[in-house]
């Protein structure tokens, strides 16, 4: 156990040490505001002051852990042995900047909570995000930081315990907005599929909806029994998240009184975890959220405790503010849908914080360190190199290897045969 002493505890700095030692480290972690207590310690212990109280373990603190609320904050990222890092510290700290201000400030997404502007899907936009601007998005920072800190403090106290570890592993997400491109649609939907794919001369698209509807070919996004086919003999295990909700703009998928899409629901949650892509309704109304978690828990017959946010996070307490009735929920949304990288600095999951009411909460964020949308905008060798590169890069075995496809990614499109071929790759060789 690692004892803190500081001269307030606050739910800011309980909720960061917690994490950055527990989650990411595995090492236990106590407080003290006692100096009599922290002096008669002789195991591991550090001090987070703004001065140093003898021979321990010094860091000098910042003034962000012990503030309430969010502010303009003027930050310069300089380098820590090939890391970025700011909130620089005095010459008495044992690190040249304050590392649990600098994760506070990433894992909270404290910058969401300040004056941002929005892309039409009202997302904050991640070319605002510091980890963007300063180029390091793609590295689990906070992690990276936890275990040069680790090599730090086991020089001093070489007794330091770690819980015992494991190896880093994989839980590939598969995003299921429709589960059909023509099939089960209405009238009205199809015919407008049709005049745009004409308006754009997209005649493999008029073709291949022809057929389909015909009933000569199967649905192209019908490829559920692909994933089963996969999944069935590797340990790397799927989540697949389906759309359930009323057809709006944003949201168009199968109807939610379609009897056929209830019975693949069912069948694919008999073979594997399935739970709800949250609608952007849903998103905004609790009672539309809890609706639609209603209606989906029925089809399958049991709880469903993680989730998943179409279209992504918008902003942390715009998006998580309804699902924080729900008891030890999880969700897999935290990532940006237009890039690839970790969106709060960390692979490992953590609880989230609500900045605006300063409270740790029950809610665990997974990160997403990509979407199929975020790789396709690179060449599929690439992409999928990149992907590979990012999880051997996690420092620490309690990080999670997270990313999503959707339901199209087995198309059986032509242009779409290598991106099948890499996926498919990527998994048995994961495992």
């Amino acid at each position: 156990m690692l004892l803190v002493y500081t001269h307030k505890i606050t739910p800011r700095l309980r909720y960061t040490f917690k994490h950055f030692f527990e989650s990411v480290l595995g090492i236990k972690v106590d407080f003290t505001t006692k100096l009599e207590v922290f002096i008669a310690q002789n195991g591991p212990k550090m001090s987070y002051a703004n001065a140093p109280l003898g021979n321990e373990f010094f860091v000098n603190s910042n003034a962000l852990l012990f503030e309430q609320g969010a502010r303009d904050i003027e930050i310069t990222v300089s380098q820590w042995e090939g890391l970025p890092a700011f909130f620089g510290c005095s010459k008495d700290s044992m690190l040249p900047f304050d590392v649990f201000a600098a994760t506070f400030f990433l894992i909270s997404r404290y910058e969401e909570y300040l004056t941002h502007v929005k892309d039409d899907s009202d997302r904050f936009m991640s070319d605002q995000c510091l980890a963007v601007q300063n180029n390091f998005l793609e590295l689990p920072v906070i992690d990276l930081w936890a275990k040069k800190t680790l090599d730090l403090l086991l020089q001093k106290f070489p007794e330091l315990e770690q819980s015992e570890q494991s190896t880093v592993h994989c839980i590939p997400l598969v995003e299921v907005a429709s589960a059909y491109k023509y099939k089960h649609k209405s009238f009205l939907r199809n015919t407008a599929q049709f005049l745009i794919s004409l308006s754009n001369f997209e005649i493999w698209s008029i073709v291949e909806q022809t057929m389909v509807l015909m009933g000569l070919w199967k649905d192209p996004w019908n490829n559920f029994n692909a994933f089963f086919s996969l999944f069935k003999n590797t340990r790397v295990k799927p989540r697949f998240f389906f759309l359930f909700s009323k057809i709006t703009f944003y949201d168009q998928g199968i109807s939610i009184f379609n009897d056929t899409f209830h019975s693949l629901i069912k069948s694919v949650a008999d073979y594997h975890k399935v739970s709800l892509l949250v609608s952007t309704e849903a998103r905004q109304k609790v009672k539309v959220f809890k609706s639609e978690l209603e209606r989906f828990e029925s089809i399958i017959h049991r709880n469903t405790k993680f989730l998943r946010f179409n279209r992504g996070v918008t902003t942390v307490f715009d998006t998580y503010r309804n699902v924080l009735g729900m008891e030890q929920a999880e969700d897999f949304s935290l990532g940006y849908h237009d890039r690839i990288g970790y969106r709060a600095s960390t692979a490992v999951p953590f609880r989230f914080y609500d900045l605006g009411n300063e409270i740790e909460t029950a809610l665990v964020l997974y990160a997403v360190v990509a979407t199929e949308e975020a790789l396709r905008t690179l060449d599929v060798n690439t992409a999928f190199k990149k992907l590979e590169d990012l999880k051997k890069q996690i420092p620490t075995s309690t990080g999670v290897h997270v990313f999503s496809v959707t339901n199209a990614i087995f198309s059986p499109h032509n242009k779409n045969t290598l991106w099948k071929e890499a996926y498919t790759n990527y998994i048995i060789n994961y495992d």
